[in-house]
């Protein structure tokens, strides 16, 4: 009677589950559909129909399709990771599915639409920002070029500082010299060898994860940077935007294929210190002054070591106005914005003689 029981509760189970399973229809990348079928898995709300929606769109060159995506991302929203891992996955792989029908479909979107996806897919936005006019878009990128604190930090702040370069307003020229602040480390010795400086660079990796079954092959963008001599351009990237030697690609790639690289960090001084060059037309290891310099003072006297401070100081100083005089000359900075907030000069000391000769100790600034 009990297996009797248990056999018709299975039957019953099956019964359920059969219909509910029907509901997920199992789409393939060869099948054959239509506009009309296509319309309704975008906006259907499941995010796994909405993925194929846009693959379809982008194979087949939908136009009218690809029209309706902009407003479907404006509004589109993250549910909170309370709400699951795998509900916001998903939605998460949806948006991807969708700006990459955009990016490659080179769709021009309005600048509230690319702000709505700028935090969460900032290699995204980058690239769609490329086909927004200038003027339309001069201020967003102003805003991430020096993020909330005014500093030029990580990869999206330096790309949109490097894309308001290439046509710099004298606001944008003013805002990079007065953020500017060159940092000068003196270092006392007694007579001897000097010492060494070291740098360093950081890497990062994901680990790659088998595909989401039953979803197209989504694709995400990751940015990545190269700021040295050597050309290294991948033939897999989307290039962003290119300055003298500095170049930002974003770099497609299978969603979960994994994906890392290395990066040397580059100071706010430096990369700015880096645009005026370009603007001068000249590398930036060649200017008459470096955002971070280090000199060593041997010691014999405190008057002779207030000199040589005094003097290295001062050419500093003078090549530095002599920049910004350029930079009128060429008329990219107005004459009412030379207002003494450049050039700045931070100085640190380091006194490496026990006990130090100096009455008091040395300053760390100046």
């Amino acid at each position: 009677m009990r297996m009797a029981l248990k056999a018709n509760f299975l039957l019953f189970l099956a019964c359920l589950i059969t219909p509910i399973m029907a509901q997920e229809p199992q789409i393939t990348s060869n099948m054959e559909v239509d506009s009309s079928l296509l319309h309704k898995w975008l906006h259907s709300g499941d995010p796994r129909l909405i993925a194929w929606a846009a693959e379809f769109a982008r194979r087949r060159h939908d136009g009218q399709l690809i029209s309706e995506i902009p407003s479907m991302l404006e509004h589109w929203s993250m549910p909170p990771i309370a709400g699951g891992y795998e509900e916001q996955a998903a939605q998460r792989r949806a948006a991807l599915a969708l700006l990459d029908t955009l990016i490659q479909e080179k769709v021009q979107v309005s600048m509230p639409v690319i702000r709505s996806q700028a935090e969460a897919f900032p290699a995204q936005a980058l690239l769609l920002v490329e086909h927004v006019p200038l003027t339309s878009s001069n201020s967003t990128l102003v805003e991430w070029a020096f993020n909330r604190d005014g500093i030029i930090n990580g990869t999206r702040s330096r790309a949109a500082a490097m894309i308001l370069a290439k046509n710099p307003e004298s606001s944008f020229v003013y805002d990079i010299l007065k953020g500017l602040i060159q940092h000068v480390t003196i270092r006392i010795v007694s007579p001897g060898p000097g010492g060494v400086g070291s740098g360093g660079s950081s890497c990062g990796d994901s680990f790659p994860l088998p595909p989401t079954p039953g979803w197209p092959q989504v694709y995400a963008y990751d940015l990545r940077e190269n700021n040295a001599d050597s050309e290294r351009n991948a033939s897999d990237a989307v290039p962003v935007v290119k300055l003298g030697n500095h170049n930002i690609e974003a770099e497609r790639h299978e969603e979960n294929s994994g994906w890392g690289g290395c990066t040397t960090p580059q100071s706010d001084a430096a990369f700015r210190h880096e645009l005026l060059a370009y603007w001068l037309e000249i590398k930036p290891r060649n200017m008459a002054w470096q955002p971070a310099q280090s000199f060593t003072i041997v010691w014999t006297t405190k008057a002779a070591y207030e000199k040589e401070v005094g003097l290295l100081v001062e050419a500093d100083r003078v090549a530095m106005s002599d920049t910004r005089q350029q930079l009128r000359h060429r008329g990219l900075l107005d004459e009412q914005m030379i207002d003494g907030t450049f050039p700045q000069i931070a100085i640190a000391f380091e006194c490496e003689i026990a006990p130090c000769p100096l009455a008091g100790g040395l300053p760390s600034n100046h």
